[in-house]
């Protein structure tokens, strides 16, 4: 991914390119439909699912679905928050038989999609072999393998160290440690999701060992993560000899906190999953969590929002290998001063501050919401500790907060970032506060600000909320502002809801009708090649784009072929992947 301006072909700008059809529209979706406009999931859903349809233009008051050509179920659409346009939707959650079914709307009528307890395998599989087409170093999969066996040469000394292997971020040939760690993290929450026999479980080892080759070279001996080899001054193919000129620089600053806790959490989920496999390995990844606690310990803890929910992360899973009382107790007092970074009144309230002394909401479009996943990991590590009734408090406002934004489209998609008062960002009003659904454009002509699609912001979002409904399910949904419907009786099913729209938005339930995973769905974008690597990262089912993005006046738009839409990107692939894993284990 990268973190600056690249320059690219814009005479695609206007149109949006389109691999099934050819051609697809504007870049905006256009406000003048005389034929229905019907959207749904274009993979399906579980049975028990929530499953929403939407539609604009002439719709009438009904809609069928049918199941080889026969009505099966009528519904009747629903006005919704208009944000994003004058969309109606549709509830066809009642339908739980596994099968094939489309949504006919007057004389419209979408694909095929299917409802299926474990809907989203296919998907799921062809995300794991992505990292596997993403590897870099000596592997036999990757795409331009082998590379970059001269990874790479210290900054600080000008000496070689051997950092090869990982995978390479995006559509390009960086590693950066920040985004990257998430391919450990996805796969790791996969593999803890699916049962011990499952045959996903070996190539999700396999590709986590091969990740982890980065990862614990990249340590130092302090116990410290290193910022990463190959970014911006390296990303191209190299001769792999070391010692010539196209070495590429090691970038030995340390990694910002977040990334290190992430590490710990990583180490210590891999070591579980791994002790009565190979216990040698195991002990190696149990060593280089700790060394690296033990640094981050030692050399300064950042209080805001991020870092503090990935210090709990970090706990948990250290925790979960080996108990001890102090773990435990570190936990519940981040989690308490995580805790006080919740807003708790006005008619906002539950939304996370990104620091103590700062009224700025926390948001983060690479990370996403970690406060979230992090109480929900306590809560689901220590549900009868003492302090467990107020970590479910917290997240139950949280949900609350998270739906009554996520109401002001029919969409049903959580918002990119809420913002305090004052600032620039040409958003929309919410009293003392403003937002938007994507992130903050530049009002310039030539728009020099780095921005991407939403994709990872929603994903995450989606596992946050799939993760806290499990630990929300005796609490009931008049805990909450409001109900995306009303066979929504729990916490937990208005959660589930909401995780489930985050995923129908990047598979289809979108303005432009696409999805932005390679292989999963129907009509994707075409997809960003840099044009100086040789040969470029090419189409990679699995592969999860950044997604679609918005205008300076926040409106949903899609600039084919461009790195801000259409590039893969570690912490969106994680992330959708983590969610599907999610969403189909609620079965269980």
């Amino acid at each position: 991914m990268v973190y600056s301006r690249r320059t690219f072909l814009k005479q695609s700008l206007a149109t949006i390119a389109l691999a099934a059809s050819g051609s697809y529209g504007a870049s905006r979706p256009t406000n003048q439909r005389t034929t229905p406009q019907l959207l749904v999931n274009h993979v399906g859903y579980t049975p028990q699912s929530a499953k929403f349809c939407l539609a604009r233009g002439e719709i009438g008051q009904t809609f069928q679905v049918l199941s080889n050509g026969a009505v099966v179920l009528r519904g009747t659409w629903q006005e919704a928050g208009d944000d994003l346009g004058d969309y109606l939707i549709g509830d066809f959650s009642t339908l739980q038989q596994a099968g094939k079914y489309q949504i006919r709307c007057n004389g419209a009528i979408t694909p095929a999609f299917r409802i299926d307890p474990n809907i989203y395998d296919d998907a799921i599989t062809q995300s794991i072999n992505y990292f596997a087409r993403q590897r870099c170093g000596a592997s036999t999969t990757g795409y331009n393998a082998p590379c970059h066996l001269d990874d790479g040469v210290r900054d600080d000394n000008g000496q070689h160290l051997d950092v090869v292997g990982g995978w390479h971020d995006a559509c390009d040939v960086r590693k950066w440690v920040n985004s990257t760690i998430f391919g450990m993290i996805g796969l790791l929450r996969v593999l803890d999701l699916i049962a011990p026999d499952s045959p996903l479980r070996l190539p999700i080892v396999q590709e986590l060992r091969w990740g982890n080759l980065y990862f614990q070279k990249i340590q130092l001996p302090s116990g410290a993560i290193m910022n990463y080899c190959g970014g911006d001054d390296a990303n191209d193919w190299t001769d792999n000899k070391p010692g010539t000129s196209d070495d590429r620089t090691i970038h030995t600053e340390t990694a910002d906190t977040i990334t290190q806790f992430l590490f710990i959490a990583a180490q210590s989920a891999l070591a579980g999953q791994l002790d009565n496999d190979d216990p040698p390995y195991a002990a190696q990844c149990r060593l280089a969590a700790t060394h690296c606690l033990e640094w981050v310990n030692a050399n300064g803890l950042s209080d805001d929002a991020g870092a503090l929910a990935a210090r709990i992360m970090a706990l948990v899973q250290l925790h979960h290998l080996q108990p001890a009382d102090d773990l435990l107790a570190q936990a519940v007092e981040v989690a308490q001063h995580l805790m006080l970074l919740q807003q708790s009144q006005g008619p906002l309230a539950g939304y996370f501050r990104h620091e103590p002394d700062s009224p700025q909401p926390s948001r983060d479009i690479m990370r996403g919401n970690l406060p979230l996943i992090a109480l929900s990991d306590a809560l689901r590590a220590w549900p009868d500790h003492p302090a467990a009734a107020q970590w479910r408090q917290c997240l139950t406002s949280h949900v609350a907060y998270l739906q009554s934004m996520a109401s002001r489209s029919a969409f049903g998609i959580i918002p990119y970032g809420l913002y305090h008062d004052g600032d620039n960002i040409h958003g929309r009003s919410l009293g003392d506060l403003s937002y938007r659904y994507f992130m903050e454009r530049s009002s310039s002509g030539d728009d020099e600000s780095w921005w991407v699609g939403i994709n990872a912001h929603l994903a995450s979002h989606g596992v946050g909320l799939a993760r806290a409904a499990k630990t929300l399910a005796n609490h009931r949904a008049s805990d909450t502002r409001s109900t995306l419907s009303g066979n929504l009786t729990s916490v937990s099913d208005v959660a589930y809801a909401l995780a489930q729209r985050q995923l129908d938005w990047i598979i289809g339930v979108n303005p432009f009708n696409i999805s932005t995973i390679s292989g999963v769905g129907l009509h994707q974008p075409l997809l960003y090649a840099a044009e100086h690597l040789k040969p470029p990262t090419p189409v990679i089912k699995g592969g999860v784009m950044n997604g679609i993005g918005g205008s300076v006046d926040d409106q949903p738009e899609l600039l084919a072929g461009s790195w801000q839409n259409c590039e893969y990107w570690t912490p969106a692939v994680a992330y959708t992947l983590w969610l599907m894993a999610e969403l189909i284990e609620q079965k269980n």
